[in-house]
């Protein structure tokens, strides 16, 4: 979970479809998988955190380089990240999007640290929605591999799709 977190190509879905499969040939049960979801969830977190400081200092750099060229300044930036986390709306709202398993979650770390959205919400919400996240994924694999295999499908082409869109968007900006 921490190196897929960070490396972003390298998507979470297919990461603990397979870690559930091998859970269950290993005889786990449905408790045991719930130690995996929130060793998973940590390492998740873990991983968020790295993305997120690495953007929150980018973001010093490159918006005070380039902010006159694209219209936004650092103060604005940050301002705007101040009006996160100030009421449980915003916490909601940050752990659904990390509990979708077609959201990139590299793009909300990312996106979370160029903000510079509070830390207790960020941490919080990554923790708490990695280990919905993840524990979808590993029961589906834990279920079988056929089942393992139609979601990777669909969550593949969900996630790239996304992904693309996130990064346009976030180029357009």
């Amino acid at each position: 979970s921490f190196v897929e977190e960070i490396i972003a190509p390298i998507p979470s879905g297919p990461v603990m479809l397979v870690m559930g499969s091998l859970a269950q040939v290993q005889g786990y049960t449905l408790v045991m998988l719930l130690g995996l979801t929130v060793v998973a969830a940590v390492g998740k977190l873990l991983g968020a955190l790295v993305v997120y400081i690495i953007a929150d200092k980018a973001e010093d750099i490159l918006a005070g380089r380039l902010g006159s060229l694209i219209g936004v300044t650092h103060a604005q930036i940050e301002s705007f990240g101040k009006r996160l986390g100030n009421g449980w709306k915003d916490y909601v709202l940050l752990t659904a999007l990390r509990m979708l398993p077609f959201v990139p979650s590299a793009v909300i770390s990312a996106g979370s640290g160029v903000l510079k959205v509070p830390l207790r919400l960020f941490i919080f919400s990554t923790f708490i929605g990695s280990i919905v996240r993840d524990a979808f994924f590993l029961y589906a694999g834990y279920a079988g591999l056929e089942v393992a295999g139609m979601l990777l499908e669909r969550f593949k082409t969900i996630e790239t799709l996304l992904l693309g869109i996130a990064v346009c968007i976030t180029l357009g900006i």
